[in-house]
């Protein structure tokens, strides 16, 4: 299942810290002296920024759980019932039973000091309008980078070539890649190596170029020159180069959106690698 990449850390953060504020001044009096010369106000502020970012990093951790499981195109009726219960229902029940344990330090209860009334119907809206916007931005990801759609095209490859996973670290949270469907190419940066994914985002590989090379071999990724292994599924045909003992890669055209952004110097084949890729097409 495709994953999508939404990148959004700092939008999370900055989203929590508006919830917490417009819940603490939600349905009271605006006295920004009062409050800010206040101990219980930055108080609240800390405990409604802590619960806030727990709900909204609990949205975000459940949607990609999900979207690896049921994609919103391909199952959109489990994917919705799926989304209520674990991306709003969950959060939810989460935040009352938080806020409820907060009140009771505090001697008082949600029933009578007006929570469900005026700041949990609040905090519902809140937790819908961004299950909403991973809703949005998964449809629009997957409809400009052509994900679902793609990946159909692909599967249609050579069923006969065994998938092959890599799962990698993304800021804490892991995400599974299949190999030949999903990654155009890895790359050496400096010191590290990276592999830029059919989602257009760029990922680390925790091991060596020549590591992604030999790993992947069976699933027709090549070494092409000392900064590129290359995923030659996505690979028409080559021709000479520029430069004497180079080749110059054909890209199949519809792969054109996925590349026409690169640097196409990157996939120069030079000589000590022209014999595997001429091997390749001579074997096909």
């Amino acid at each position: 299942m495709k994953t999508i990449a939404y990148n959004n850390k700092k939008l999370r953060i900055i989203t929590a810290l508006a919830a917490a504020f417009f819940i603490v001044f939600h349905g009271r009096p605006l006295n920004l002296l009062k409050a800010f010369t206040s101990l219980s106000f930055y108080t609240a502020v800390t405990v409604s920024f802590v619960i806030s970012l727990l709900l909204v990093y609990t949205i975000h951790i459940v949607t990609i759980w999900l979207d690896k499981r049921s994609g919103w195109r391909l199952e959109p009726v489990k994917r919705s019932l799926l989304q209520f219960l674990l991306g709003v229902l969950l959060p939810a029940v989460t935040d009352v039973l938080l806020i409820s344990s907060y009140f009771e330090l505090l001697g008082q209860n949600i029933f009578d000091n007006g929570f469900l009334l005026v700041d949990f119907p609040v905090i519902v809206f809140f937790i819908i309008f961004l299950n909403l916007y991973y809703v949005i931005h998964y449809l629009l990801l997957s409809d400009s980078k052509t994900i679902p759609d793609y990946t159909k095209e692909v599967n249609q490859y050579d069923e006969n070539i065994k998938t092959k996973k890599l799962t990698v670290d993304n800021s804490g949270l892991y995400l599974e890649f299949d190999v030949q469907q999903e990654i155009l190419y890895f790359y050496r940066f400096r010191k590290h190596v990276k592999f830029t994914a059919f989602n257009g985002e760029e990922y680390s590989f925790k091991e060596t170029l020549g590591s992604a090379a030999e790993q992947f071999k069976d699933c027709s990724f090549i070494q092409i020159n000392r900064s590129v292994v290359l995923n030659f599924n996505i690979v028409e045909d080559y021709q000479p180069g520029l430069k004497r003992n180079t080749l110059e890669i054909i890209f199949e055209n519809k792969y054109f959106n996925l590349l026409k952004n690169e640097n196409m110097d990157r996939f120069v084949v030079t000589k000590e690698h022209i014999s595997k890729v001429s091997n390749y097409f001579n074997n096909i």
